[in-house]
């Protein structure tokens, strides 16, 4: 049975600044908490086990050709949105991410963008869950 209280203790935490990352020129547009430390997070917070992703949806929203790179070689260029559900217990939370990729090996670049895009849902997907989620970010005052 899950301990809700020690949970909600837990989810009503101040983000801890040491995992924020600051936006990248290429990336995310705003600072962001990395995937794996999402992951942590949710392992430490609600347990080994106890929580579950399930990805729903994927869809390749865009392909085509590109430049790469300063050299600016011969590419791909790959978009893709994903859409994520949380579980905990009887608690279920979705939402949708984004994902891009660039490589001059096609498939390469559909890996990058749709693990990117993954990763993006589940952090969106966590947050909503609270602060150590990264729901501060959103905060902009």
């Amino acid at each position: 049975m899950l301990d809700w209280d020690g949970i909600t203790t837990e989810l009503q935490k101040p983000l801890d600044t040491t995992h924020v990352k600051p936006p990248k020129a290429f990336g995310p547009k705003g600072e962001y908490i990395e995937g794996w430390h999402a992951q942590d997070e949710a392992n430490r917070i609600f347990g080994h086990g106890v929580w579950s992703q399930l990805v729903t949806e994927t869809k390749c929203v865009a392909e085509s050709p590109r430049e790469i790179g300063k050299n600016k070689e011969p590419g791909f260029g790959v978009t893709y949105t994903a859409k994520v559900r949380i579980e905990i217990g009887e608690v279920v939370r979705e939402d949708f991410g984004a994902g891009h990729g660039y490589d001059k090996d096609l498939g390469l670049a559909h890996e990058s963008a749709i693990k990117e895009a993954v990763t993006d849902a589940m952090k969106r997907a966590l947050k909503s869950f609270g602060y150590p989620f990264g729901l501060a970010l959103y905060d902009k005052t």
